[in-house]
C-alpha cells in the first residue's frame, strides 16, 4: 500500500469501507466543522489523541508537525483520514485548505513512506491514507488533482 491523498466520492467511501479491516487507526472528520486553524487542529488533535503540549508549545503548525511526524502512542501501523463534506472544509480560508494538502502531499505522507526510516531511531513506515469527500456532482473539478500517490 501507498501513502495517498485522494479526492473520492461518498459511493467510493462506501466502497473503501467494506475493504478496510480493524488494522487500520481510521479517524472521520467533518469538513463543516472546521472553518479556522482552531478548529482544525481541536478535530485533528482529538481525533489523534495528541498528548498535552508542554507549557512552551503553542497549538501553531509546528507543534501539528511535531506531533504528526511522532504518532508513536498510536499502535496500529496504518491510519486513514477521513474529511467528509470536502467543499465545506475552510472554505472561508483556502490558502490554509491548501496549505494543509499541501502538507499532506508533500511532508507528512512522504514521511511516513521512507522518511522515517533515516530521520527516527528505530523508525518504523506508517501507512497513511488521507481521503477528502466530496459531491458526486463536483468530482469532475477535481480531475487533475484527484489523487496522490508517493
Amino acid at each position: 500500500m501507498h501513502n495517498t491523498l485522494k479526492f473520492i466520492s461518498k459511493k467510493e467511501l462506501n466502497e473503501l469501507r467494506t475493504k478496510t479491516s480493524e488494522e487500520f487507526f481510521k479517524v472521520i472528520i467533518d469538513g463543516e466543522k472546521i472553518s479556522t486553524w482552531v478548529d482544525y487542529w481541536n478535530a485533528i488533535s482529538k481525533a489523534f489523541s495528541f498528548p498535552d503540549l508542554p507549557s512552551y508549545m503553542e497549538p501553531d503548525y509546528h507543534s501539528y508537525y511535531d506531533l504528526m511526524t511522532d504518532l508513536s502512542w498510536l499502535k496500529k501501523e496504518s491510519i486513514i483520514l477521513v474529511i467528509e463534506k470536502a467543499e465545506a472544509f475552510l472554505k472561508s480560508d483556502l490558502k490554509l485548505k491548501n496549505d494543509i494538502i499541501k502538507d499532506f502531499r508533500e511532508y507528512l505522507l512522504p514521511f511516513w513512506e521512507k522518511e522515517v526510516l533515516k530521520t527516527v531511531v528505530d523508525g518504523k513506515k506508517k501507512n497513511f491514507c488521507v481521503y477528502f469527500i466530496i459531491n458526486d456532482e463536483v468530482t469532475t473539478n477535481f480531475n487533475s488533482v484527484d489523487s496522490y500517490k508517493i
